[in-house]
């Protein structure tokens, strides 16, 4: 006897596949691992590379702000004569030249020149535009810094010549190099830049160069001036949006003297003037032996002040940090989707490759079960027609009993026949359904004849309910003939026992459905098989290692069949026994019209 414990006839083995499926998974976790973090390293190395590039470009404005106030500074500076004694340049005159051939004129909003009395006391003049005259002035608020400086600097000349706070240069007006010269200049002029200009017009003009601000940018750029914040490139940003920043880079103050790089004046830029080497020592000298006197205190950052003047740049993420995570997690959830993909593909396969098993095991139970079910009535009709062959029956009470057993074999053979091509109908796509108007009672009743031999062979009483004036259902006849034959079939193998099955039908949904109910009295259907009732080949696991045979293909065929015909199938089972509920759509009500004489006959399958 065939049970369900026989192993499938495949090729592999499901622990062999499982554990390669395991195996392939402790792969994917390995890569999903090493992924991650090679994304880390890589968003650490971008992160770095934007920082740079980032400062580079800082450095890049810092330098073109620097190269066009250097032009202001070579305008001013003074010329070498080769004679000490010589008067010096007129500083009106420069200034004038300078409103007449700069780019940006505006840059210098005023001109002062200082002297130094024999007291020591600083006096202010001022070059008046229009005159180009020089005029006594009082010190301005914004230059009170400068004159500070000055009086401590003592005559000596400015080891950085910008004053970044105001801002403004501070330019001998005669060349400290002259030949022969060893006497410090003792007059200066103080050239003021308009900041309107620098905050209106250059940064503007600087940022829309450097980071395109008008093309929607990457970053945000912004200039930190002494007040705070006097340009942004997006003003419809708070300056919390600005500050801190990723990278701030000094603007307008001294810078590390690297020739063509980031930071330092490029090539053929104006440098502030140097002073003599021996100067520079003397004075220091100079410095220390007065100690009432202070002079250049010897710490180069306390004689190159840190400039006030800062660019500002933000990406506009919000920071460096948070575009690189966004990046970092977007690159993480593509990879993390991939891995995923494959893992369902896995999956997939797997449990692809467990189905064929347990398909491959379904089909060889239902060849089986199927060759058993052919085997009964064929060793009966074997045996009548050998019993026939050898005279062995005399008599017409037993020809007639053989002659009824042998129709009864061969239409349990048909029956089987049927299933399998309707299942290979199914399988192929092949089927084709034509609905029409059909008497459910009438399909009933031909289901009940067909099954008639075998539910007297196992004693079975059918009690029959279909209440007259039922609506005809819209359905092919045959496969409704089919489904019911199943269903009666499957009901007297698995509870034929309990000796009694129902048969009913009703009308439902206001005349538009008509359902027919097979229920019996038998143990009912375990939890763990309900799911699996309608698939084909599938058969409970009592009944497959029980006394009862079957193929397992009823049930699938019995759903085909009334889901083709737009209808459903549904179980309700306990205990008690179980009911199968076949739900149809009632064909459309006839038309009131009469029927003309001599109208062919509609012919049923």
């Amino acid at each position: 006897m065939y049970t369900s414990g026989m192993r499938p006839l495949s090729p592999g083995s499901p622990r062999n596949t499982w554990i390669a499926a395991v195996l392939l998974a402790g792969l994917l976790a390995v890569l999903a691992a090493l992924q991650y973090r090679w994304i880390g390293e890589v968003s650490q190395a971008e992160r770095q590379r934007m920082r740079t590039g980032l400062e580079a470009s800082g450095a890049h404005f810092a330098d073109d702000l620097w190269h066009e106030v250097s032009r202001a500074f070579s305008a001013f500076q003074p010329r070498m004569t080769g004679n000490p004694g010589a008067p010096e340049p007129e500083i009106a005159e420069r200034w004038r030249r300078w409103r007449e051939t700069a780019q940006q004129p505006a840059l210098v909003r005023d001109v002062y020149l200082v002297d130094r009395e024999a007291g020591g006391r600083l006096v202010l003049t001022r070059i008046d535009p229009a005159t180009d005259q020089p005029v006594p002035a009082e010190w301005p608020a914004d230059l009170l810094s400068v004159r500070r400086r000055l009086e401590t600097a003592d005559g000596s000349p400015q080891p950085f010549p910008l004053a970044s706070d105001v801002p403004a240069m501070i330019i001998p007006r005669r060349h400290m190099f002259e030949p022969g010269d060893r006497q410090p200049p003792q007059g200066v002029a103080i050239v003021v830049l308009d900041r309107r200009v620098l905050i209106g017009e250059l940064f503007p003009e600087l940022a829309e160069r450097c980071f395109g601000v008008s093309r929607s940018p990457e970053y945000l750029v912004a200039v930190k001036g002494p007040d705070g914040l006097v340009y942004r490139s997006d003003r419809s940003l708070p300056d919390a949006r600005y500050l801190p920043g990723d990278v701030a880079v000094p603007l307008l103050g001294p810078r590390r003297q690297r020739t063509g790089g980031p930071g330092g004046p490029p090539p053929g830029e104006a440098r502030p003037p140097l002073r003599p080497h021996s100067d520079h020592k003397s004075d220091r000298k100079a410095a220390i032996a007065r100690p009432g006197r202070p002079g250049p205190p010897p710490d180069d950052n306390n004689v190159r002040p840190e400039s006030p003047w800062r660019v500002v740049l933000t990406h506009r993420d919000g920071s460096l940090e948070t575009a690189v995570n966004h990046a970092r997690w977007r690159n993480l959830s593509v990879s993390l989707g991939v891995l995923a993909l494959l893992a369902v593909t896995l999956a997939v396969l797997a449990v692809s490759a467990q189905r064929s098993r347990d398909l491959a095991r379904q089909q060889i139970e239902f060849v089986a079960g199927l060759t058993h079910e052919l085997n009964t009535p064929l060793a009966a009709i074997r045996s009548a027609g050998q019993n026939l062959a050898d005279g062995l029956v005399a008599g017409p009470p037993q020809v007639k009993r053989y002659g009824v057993l042998i129709e009864r074999e061969g239409r349990r053979l048909s029956g089987m026949v049927a299933k399998a091509l309707e299942l290979a109908g199914i399988q192929s796509g092949n089927r084709i359904y034509r609905p029409e108007p059909v008497n459910v009672a009438e399909v009933i009743d031909e289901a009940l004849a067909d099954c008639r031999w075998v539910l007297e062979e196992k004693g079975v009483e059918v009690e029959r309910d279909v209440p007259p004036g039922l609506p005809l259902a819209n359905v092919d006849r045959t496969a409704l003939r089919l489904a019911v034959q199943n269903l009666l079939d499957n009901a007297v193998k698995y509870a034929g026992s309990a000796g009694w099955i129902g048969v009913r039908a009703r009308a439902g949904r206001d005349g538009r459905e008509v359902s027919l109910i097979v229920e019996d009295h038998g143990p009912g259907i375990r939890a763990e098989d309900r799911p699996h009732l309608f698939e084909p080949f599938y058969r409970g696991r009592e009944a497959a290692g029980g006394p009862v045979h079957g193929s397992g293909l009823g049930l699938s065929l019995v759903r085909h069949a009334v889901e083709a015909n737009r209808g459903s199938l549904s179980v309700a089972t306990g205990p008690g026994g179980s009911a199968f509920t076949i739900r149809l759509p009632a064909a459309p009500a006839p038309s009131p019209a009469p029927v003309p004489s001599g109208a062919p006959a509609v012919e049923t399958e």
